[in-house]
């Protein structure tokens, strides 16, 4: 039975989701090329290092996110302070920054967005994408996801 507590989603790329609307992500601002898509829920994968972002609003939007810092050797961020404002004064340290996986040459994931990471203050269920000021880092970063 399904309760007015969960929301019922037959995405497109994972098949069908039952989302409890206690854990939904909001972006307020949305996100890059999709500004009016704002509540997205995050689903698992069989990997601790890779999580799926499923647009709740749009069954066909889902985007793979990397944990930097077990994909890339030393990598290293400051998140802009007024982007911690913009997300309500999260904790830098508590939020949980992933990075967008693409595809290239329409092959596997093989780059992450190092220069534009995803934040999300887990407490308050808000989330940001940030475009880092920090340019040594960049939109194509090679990963291996094997």
């Amino acid at each position: 039975m399904v309760s007015a507590d969960v929301v019922l989603l037959d995405s497109v790329l994972l098949g069908p989701l039952e989302i409890r609307t206690d854990t939904v992500i909001t972006f307020p601002a949305g996100l890059p090329g999709f500004v009016t898509l704002r509540r997205f829920a995050l689903v698992e994968t069989q990997r601790d290092d890779l999580v799926w972002l499923q647009s709740v609003d749009d069954a066909g939007l889902t985007f793979l996110l990397a944990d930097p810092f077990a994909l890339v050797p030393g990598f290293e961020v400051e998140l802009p302070a007024a982007d911690l404002a913009a997300l309500g004064g999260a904790d830098a340290n508590q939020a949980l920054l992933v990075l967008t996986v693409v595809q290239l040459d329409g092959g596997l994931p093989t780059a992450a967005n190092l220069q534009s990471p995803v934040v999300i203050d887990r407490e308050r269920r808000v989330g940001r994408q940030v475009v880092l000021p920090d340019s040594r880092y960049g939109m194509h970063h090679p990963i291996a996801i094997g």
